[in-house]
């Protein structure tokens, strides 16, 4: 995890979420995510389909992600939701039961076999078994830093995920970019850039640089990360145009200034002008004072 660090590394946004990233990471992939986030055992057979995220009766609360898995062996259908949550709330687990109740509703007993699994994209979630009074809901919960094995997140596309990783490769932010350069859709990639870029600081800013390295820019300007930085690299151009002409300006007062002192001084001269700005460059200060003691013209050009 080498490299030169870019100064214009990207806070997460409002329209740069893991929730949103990790769904459209989780619809592009959905076998590699079903393995390995939610331990499926997959064959070729198997029909992965998309399933609706609604609860009934209240649509305002909607689950993350839902897939059905159909087998051909006759088994029952298995009903996979994923939840991807970034830090704990008070009602989570409460929430989790409801997401059960609606879907066992929508999928019967004797046809499907229902999974929940809640993804936790920094970690600290809870432990995946919730009990109160006479109820209780057990779920696969899944620490992305702690949980998930970086080399095998690597060798596929979920393989940004191993930012987070505590105990990542020596040149983990390589395979990154290198996995982001060979997804042949630009939708993914953006999806997969997004999320790098969550992970801030001066991993960020290495990914960023891999990603330019890679001749990467032109895909690079259609995220929201590189929008930003497009934006404040105008700002700040913006601003160094206007420090710069102050600066300028000052400099240039300085030499006027000199230029009328040493013609009130010793009158016009030949040299007038040049002796002004060697002076007014050299030492302003105290150029004005040796004029104002009494030096003579020599001693000024000396």
């Amino acid at each position: 995890m080498t490299g030169s660090v870019p100064s214009e590394v990207v806070s997460p946004g409002p329209a740069r979420d893991f929730d949103g990233l990790y769904k459209a990471l989780l619809e592009a992939h959905p076998r590699d995510a079903l393995r390995l986030l939610c331990g499926a055992q997959l064959d070729g057979q198997a029909v992965v389909l998309d399933g609706p995220t609604e609860q009934q009766r209240q649509r305002s609360r909607q689950r993350d992600k839902v897939f059905v898995v159909r087998h051909d062996d006759g088994l029952p259908a298995d009903v996979y939701h994923v939840e991807v949550q970034v830090q704990r709330t008070e009602d989570f687990q409460e929430r989790m039961v409801a997401y059960w109740a609606s879907l066992a509703l929508k999928y019967r007993r004797a046809q499907h076999r229902i999974h929940q699994v809640v993804v936790w994209p920094l970690g600290g979630g809870f432990p995946g078994r919730f009990r109160r009074d006479q109820a209780r809901l057990d779920y696969r919960s899944v620490n992305v830093p702690d949980d998930l094995d970086p080399g095998v997140l690597l060798a596929g596309p979920l393989a940004p995920l191993a930012l987070w990783s505590q105990k990542p490769p020596h040149d983990l932010v390589e395979r990154v970019a290198d996995r982001i350069a060979a997804t042949g859709a630009v939708e993914e990639q953006l999806v997969q850039i997004e999320l790098g870029m969550l992970v801030g600081g001066s991993l960020a800013a290495q990914v960023l640089d891999a990603l330019r390295r890679r001749g990467m820019n032109d895909v690079l300007e259609q995220t929201e990360s590189g929008r930003e930085i497009a934006r404040r690299n105008r700002e700040q151009g913006r601003e160094q145009g206007l420090e710069q002409g102050l600066e300028q300006g000052l400099e240039q007062g300085r030499v006027d200034g000199m230029r009328a002192l040493l013609r009130a001084k010793f009158g016009e001269f030949a040299d007038l002008d040049d002796l002004a700005r060697r002076l007014a460059e050299r030492d302003h200060d105290g150029n004005i004072a040796r004029i104002v003691a009494g030096a003579t013209l020599a001693e000024l050009r000396s």
